[in-house]
């Protein structure tokens, strides 16, 4: 049976540190997009945009960096998922919008709703038509919900050779007045989210 990986939560992403280097491409734009494309079609996804381990105290989180290059936002991260359904998942994230508790709430819609806007009218016209886009607004962990996933016409990656496939690009938005799973932060969590997968390293 195939299995469609979805959104991994927006909590369980360590939140990065201070925005990193751009220099190569401009934030924001078709150029973000098709630089973090090829980082992702490498041997070793998006290596080239770590930057130090993010850290917890004074230990670093083992395979999660800051991102060293911004593609869309004010901090970005990259980290690695090991050994998920025969897969290793690499993740490029970059937080667009957080506003925690209920306060102002629907003002703080229309900010989060803007963020993710401009970021998907980037995305869409930066991959043409040979990409299709898919809308979903329910979420039952969510008050509000918005997800918008790309992925390619012809096929979504890895499906001819995995049991498990990952969302190529998608982006996130999302709103609840409740804790996030193990105290995550309530109100509003936007992000975008590119991902790639290898087939994982075999156990001695």
């Amino acid at each position: 049976m195939k299995i469609a990986y979805l959104a991994l939560p927006v909590f369980a992403l360590a939140a990065c540190g201070p925005s990193g280097d751009s220099a190569g491409f401009t934030k924001n734009s078709c150029s973000a997009v098709q630089s973090v494309l090829a980082e992702g079609a490498k041997d070793e996804p998006y290596a080239a945009l770590r930057g130090a381990p993010v850290m917890l105290g004074d230990r670093p989180l083992k395979d999660q960096w800051t991102a060293k290059k911004i593609a869309f936002g004010e901090t970005c991260q990259t980290s690695v998922i090991r050994d998920m359904f025969g897969v290793d998942m690499y993740i490029y994230s970059c937080d667009l919008y957080a506003s925690p508790g209920s306060f102002e709430k629907d003002a703080k819609e229309i900010e989060a709703r803007q963020a993710i806007t401009s970021v998907r009218e980037t995305i869409e016209s930066c991959l043409g038509e040979d990409w299709l886009v898919e809308e979903d607004t329910k979420n039952s962990d969510y008050q509000i919900y918005q997800k918008y996933l790309f992925e390619p016409k012809s096929g979504r990656p890895g499906a001819d050779k995995y049991d498990f496939t990952a969302d190529p690009i998608y982006i996130e938005m999302s709103y609840t007045p409740f804790m996030r799973g193990r105290g995550g932060p309530t109100g509003w969590l936007a992000k975008v989210q590119f991902q790639e997968q290898r087939e994982a390293a075999k156990k001695d």
